[in-house]
C-alpha cells in the first residue's frame, strides 16, 4: 500500500508542475504524457530500489534523464525545456517524498474494517 500512495503522490505533484509549464491547448496532451512517462518509470525505479543496493539519488538522475528525453521527444518541446520540466518536477516530487512518511501501519487493514 505505501508504494502505491507513493506513485498517488507522485503523480499529484508532479501534474501540476508540468502542466504550468504548457500553454493551453498543449497542456492536456502534456498531462497525458507526464502520466505515461512517470507509469513507466516509476515501476522501474522500484524495482532497482527493492532489488538492488544502489544509492537511490543516483537512480533519481537517471529517472531525470529518461524523463527529460520523454518530454523533448514525445512532446516536441526544445531538449533544454524537457530537462528543465524533468529536473523541477523530479527534484519537487523527491524532496516532498523523503519528508512524508507514513508508518507500515497507517493504512487499515482488511481484518480492521471488517470489525
Amino acid at each position: 500500500m505505501e508504494l502505491a500512495f507513493n506513485l498517488l503522490l507522485i503523480i499529484l505533484i508532479e501534474l501540476p508542475i508540468v502542466g504550468f509549464f504548457f500553454r493551453k491547448r498543449k497542456r492536456k496532451n502534456a498531462l497525458i504524457i507526464c502520466l505515461f512517462v512517470n507509469i513507466v518509470t516509476w515501476p522501474l525505479v522500484n524495482i532497482i530500489r527493492l532489488n538492488t543496493n544502489f544509492n537511490l539519488d543516483v537512480v533519481q538522475i537517471f529517472v531525470v534523464i529518461a524523463e527529460g528525453m520523454g518530454y523533448w521527444l514525445i512532446c516536441h518541446i526544445g531538449w533544454k525545456k524537457g530537462f528543465l520540466i524533468s529536473l523541477l518536477a523530479n527534484a519537487v516530487s523527491f524532496i516532498i517524498a523523503k519528508f512524508v512518511y507514513l508508518p507500515p501501519d497507517f493504512f487499515q487493514k482488511k481484518m480492521d474494517v471488517i470489525r
